[in-house]
């Protein structure tokens, strides 16, 4: 596959999972971290700090996701190859702040029912293009 049907497909991708998952997961994401700040006295310590590592991992997974989404449709691997490391920083903290939502349901799920998985749209969904766009920066040339 040629590198502009590969930009195609990835912006598919991206609209159909990344959109869903940036509108629900950065409002949660930008909520959690506005309660740590506002409601702080209603939690305990480790609660409140875990709540602001989730939201801030999810803010800077998004953003470092939309960085490198654009630099990958605009310049393509080679733009990839490019860029800063602050955008895989960014996608490395929401990556773990995604797999922390995705034990944290399945676990709940397991406890208190399936309404819980309504929650999975709040970051896991990015993995896929996330690690697409780490395969594409660091596997070889394209063939075709």
């Amino acid at each position: 596959m040629n590198d502009l049907a590969q930009r195609r497909t990835y912006a598919v991708l991206a609209l159909l999972l990344g959109l869903p998952t940036l509108a629900v997961g950065g409002t949660l994401s930008v909520l959690a971290v506005i309660v740590y700040f506002s409601r702080n006295s209603y939690m305990g310590t480790t609660e409140s700090l875990t709540l602001l590592a989730l939201g801030l991992s999810g803010i800077l997974g998004l953003l470092g996701w939309l960085w490198l989404s654009g630099v990958y449709l605009r310049h393509g691997r080679a733009g990839l190859r490019r860029s800063s490391p602050l955008g895989w920083i960014g996608i490395a903290c929401g990556v773990i702040g995604a797999l922390i939502v995705l034990v944290l349901v399945m676990r709940l799920v397991l406890q208190d029912g399936w309404a819980l998985l309504g929650y999975l749209i709040a970051g896991p969904p990015l993995l896929i293009p996330s690690a697409q766009l780490a395969w594409m920066r660091w596997s070889g040339a394209p063939r075709g």
